[in-house]
């Protein structure tokens, strides 16, 4: 995988990306279409080690259905949220696709909470669609 870079809206908090991208997933979960106002959120997950953030982030942490804490990092100037961590998977940080510069990097292979999608919301038929998060 060639290096991601991207930035929040007003460029205050940048990264950039060495290594793979573990998986590229559509989530559909409330707190997803909440978080970004969007429909769902399109999501890069690498491993933290391979991602260099520059800039100061502000953070909210909630706890979600499965009892997982989530925290969401976002640019204390523009709001723009950048990218998120999991108390469950704390390797792994989910980079926010509509903030990466190489857009043709981004292809989602999962669209996951398919069943809490917006009825408005069409979903790639080749795309695996589970209901909720897999195992």
């Amino acid at each position: 995988m060639p290096k991601l870079t991207g930035q929040c809206l007003c460029g205050d908090v940048t990264f950039a990306t060495e290594g793979d991208v573990a998986f590229q997933a559509n989530c559909h979960c409330s707190d997803c279409r909440q978080t970004t106002g969007a429909t769902f959120a399109t999501l890069l997950f690498m491993d933290q080690s391979d991602v260099e953030v520059s800039g100061d982030v502000t953070t909210f942490a909630h706890t979600v259905d499965s009892g997982n804490v989530l925290t969401k990092h976002f640019c204390p100037n523009c709001g723009s949220q950048v990218f998120g961590t999991s108390e469950s998977r704390p390797t792994l940080i989910a980079l926010r696709a509509g903030c990466i510069n190489e857009h043709e990097h981004v292809k989602p292979q999962i669209n996951v909470f398919a069943g809490s999608k917006m009825d408005c919301t069409l979903l790639d038929p080749d795309l695996p669609a589970p209901e909720r998060m897999p195992g």
